[in-house]
């Protein structure tokens, strides 16, 4: 009988190859140089708070596979000579990154690099005006566009109790500015890497 449930334990123990949970942080994005004929200013997105979830496969003793996705809502901007122009907007960004761990699965500190591919999602909800402040520079747009998306980062996990871990993490999420939501206009021109700088933590459970 104790023989039997050890190896149902050491089972259990065994299937713990998963892991899930959410997690909360906030967005913080670059603003991109923006000209023409009529001026210059900046292009970008405003920060926020950033939402999602994630499920990790432990595939091997220092390597898993995540996917995850994260929800964040800021505004669309364009700045010029002390003008701002906002428009409500939100972002979804979903990927598979590979996780590096410098120490092997079932460890209570988990030290881990993160790089991966996806996609992210730019959408405008505000309401659309005849008329726009700094309209000669961009437009923005209520409208939608995808982009590919490159992720890399890294944090740490943090075994709290048999089936808890704590993560604290930072991702950098690249992609080419979205040009159909924030519009350039008059020969502008607004084809460069966008940054979202996303640090966050959040409370997962192991299965």
């Amino acid at each position: 009988m104790r023989m039997l449930l050890g190896v149902l334990l050491s089972a259990c123990c065994a299937a713990q190859q998963w892991e899930a949970g959410p997690l909360a942080g906030g967005g913080f994005y670059n603003h991109v140089s923006i000209s023409n004929s009529f001026g210059s200013g900046t292009a970008g997105i405003a920060s926020s708070a950033a939402f999602g979830a994630y499920l990790v496969q432990n595939l091997y003793k220092n390597l898993s596979g995540e996917i995850r996705y994260t929800f964040q809502r800021g505004d669309l901007e364009v700045s010029s000579g002390g003008v701002k122009a906002g428009f409500r907007g939100a972002t979804h960004a979903i990927h598979y990154d590979w996780l590096l761990h410098t120490r092997k699965k079932g460890s209570s500190v988990r030290p881990f690099i993160a790089a991966g591919a996806g996609f992210k999602g730019f959408r405008g909800t505000g309401t659309e005006t005849p008329y726009q402040p700094l309209g000669r520079l961009a437009l923005l747009t209520r409208t939608s566009e995808w982009k590919p998306l490159v992720s890399v980062g890294g944090g740490v996990a943090l075994k709290l109790a048999r089936w808890v871990v704590l993560r604290a993490e930072f991702r950098d999420y690249l992609t080419r500015f979205p040009q159909k939501v924030i519009a350039p206009v008059a020969a502008a021109n607004l084809d460069r890497w966008l940054h979202d700088f996303v640090p966050s933590a959040g409370v997962g459970l192991t299965f």
